[in-house]
């Protein structure tokens, strides 16, 4: 029921997906212009080196070889990228200094854009509540200014929080990659499993890190509450809410890597400036969708469609059979 409401949210709320998409490009000049001014020297340096080339050709490879069944390829590829990521680890060393500022740069520049990000996330979120709640058609530039105060407070802590854990989710898919790489002896079933869990891992950690903080925009937005009681909110799951909130995020993230995939592949990426604005969007109607849910709250589906909350009864059902 979340996810079958949150998807009709998001169509009665489709023009919001070209301010998304507008939002996003303005974020990525704001980065582009960052990286171009302070990483692009490094990472030009970088790319061109013939380690990285060479680690480039590799994965080339083994996608080729995958695709072709290539079984001796295959059974060595493990060891070839471990060397190879030798190799790149020493050509890095060998350039310290212009790797550490490389570094701290694109760690900036990585959390100015994940901050701007979840300010947009957060206005756009404003805007979402004020329809369910009264149908209420508030312009983008007024839900971002108004919100701007407790959205920049909640990105402080929620943007470095999350980068850390993301980095520890991407190491631990990599560790998965090369061990099941090791571990299983037929090649082209190794490299099919290996990138199965690994993707299946990814998806998890994602569907794991959105359900704990499902309701915290919502509880800004919709109750006004302070940092400490949303951030209470957070970890408050009772009646196998996690369980239901997790399913419906991890099917969710399922359905968007295979959808972005799927139209990237098809449209040359042309349908990427559609699909990933809605992606994010459907995120952000979950959250709601899922709050008034579990809030017990009525909300505006569409301009004649209003949800009402369950209301319990305290009469036993099998109460008015006779046995």
């Amino acid at each position: 029921m979340i996810f079958k409401n949150s998807f009709h949210l998001l169509v009665d709320n489709f023009s919001l997906t070209y301010k998304f998409l507008l939002y996003k490009i303005f974020v990525g000049v704001i980065v582009l212009a960052l990286s171009a001014a302070l990483v692009y020297p490094t990472l030009n340096m970088l790319f061109t080196s013939q380690p990285f080339l060479d680690v480039v050709d590799l994965f080339k490879d083994f996608f080729k070889a995958l695709t072709t069944g290539d079984v001796e390829f295959l059974n060595g590829f493990a060891a070839l990228l471990q060397e190879h990521l030798l190799t790149l680890g020493s050509f890095i060393t060998a350039k310290t200094p212009n790797i550490v500022f490389f570094v701290v740069a694109l760690v900036i520049i990585l959390l100015v854009g994940k901050f701007l990000d979840g300010i947009g996330n957060f206005a756009f979120g404003s805007m979402i509540g004020d329809k369910m709640s009264s149908y209420a058609k508030t312009s983008f530039f007024s839900a971002y200014i108004s919100n701007l105060g407790r959205a920049s407070l909640w990105q402080v802590v929620y943007v470095p929080l999350t980068f850390i854990y993301d980095l520890i989710v991407l190491g631990l898919c990599y560790v998965v990659l090369i061990a099941l790489l090791n571990i299983i002896s037929f090649a082209v079933v190794a490299a099919v499993v290996a990138l199965m869990f690994s993707v299946a891992l990814f998806l998890c950690a994602q569907a794991v890190k959105l359900t704990l903080f499902n309701n915290v925009v919502p509880a800004f937005v919709t109750d006004k509450t302070k940092l400490r009681g949303a951030w209470k909110n957070t970890f408050s799951f009772e009646n196998g809410r996690f369980s239901c909130l997790f399913s419906t995020y991890l099917v969710t993230c399922l359905l968007i890597l295979c959808i972005n995939v799927l139209f990237a592949v098809s449209t040359f990426g042309a349908a990427l400036l559609i699909t990933v604005p809605m992606s994010y969007l459907m995120l952000i109607s979950i959250q709601f969708v899922s709050y008034y849910t579990y809030g017990q709250r009525k909300y505006f589906l569409g301009e004649d469609k209003i949800v009402q909350p369950k209301q319990k009864s305290d009469d036993d059902f099998y109460e008015n059979f006779e046995i």
